[in-house]
């Protein structure tokens, strides 16, 4: 009988350790890593948006120059006056994505800068199934200026349906 009792007692002590080292072991995690995000964010103001324009071509472009801004700024009309911009201090972008129907808005979320390079992130909302829209080449389009800096200049682009259930 103690021979028997030794057996259920090393038996109860092995499934004890496998117990412990299975609950060690998946309780483990890999420490999350961060990545630092060293970008600046650069201010930025809207200076135009619209609706319409003369474009058939999507515009992601940066205008560093007013003799450039006249000539890709009449390629869209905005809904008020461009505001001027002193491009001694800033730089304008210009989104403007043709579509072929209403409801489709442009909106910058962000504009970063790291090393040399300067990321104007931007949202396009577009209308949900549950929408009505007229059919219709539409231009929408957003200018936006922020401060002048060199280097190359990348658009992200992000797109979201938006509903129009009441």
């Amino acid at each position: 009988m103690a021979k028997d009792m030794a057996g259920v007692r090393s038996n109860t002590v092995v499934k004890y350790i496998v117990a412990v080292l299975v609950l060690v072991l998946t309780s483990c995690e890999e420490p999350a890593v961060e990545i630092e995000d060293h970008s600046e964010p650069l201010y930025f103001e809207t200076i135009g948006r619209g609706h319409t324009g003369v474009g058939r071509d999507t515009l992601e472009v940066v205008v560093r120059d007013a003799d450039s801004w006249a000539r890709v700024s009449a390629s869209v009309r905005p809904l008020a006056p461009f505001e001027s911009v002193d491009f001694s201090q800033a730089m304008v972008a210009l989104i403007a994505l043709p579509t072929e129907s209403g409801g489709y808005t442009i909106e910058v979320e962000t504009v970063e800068s790291l090393d040399g390079l300067i990321t104007v992130s931007y949202l396009v909302n577009e209308p949900g199934t549950d929408c009505i829209t007229p059919t219709a080449l539409a231009l929408p389009f957003q200018a936006v200026f922020f401060k002048r800096e060199e280097g190359e200049v990348r658009f992200v682009r992000r797109t979201v349906a938006y509903s129009c259930e009441l």
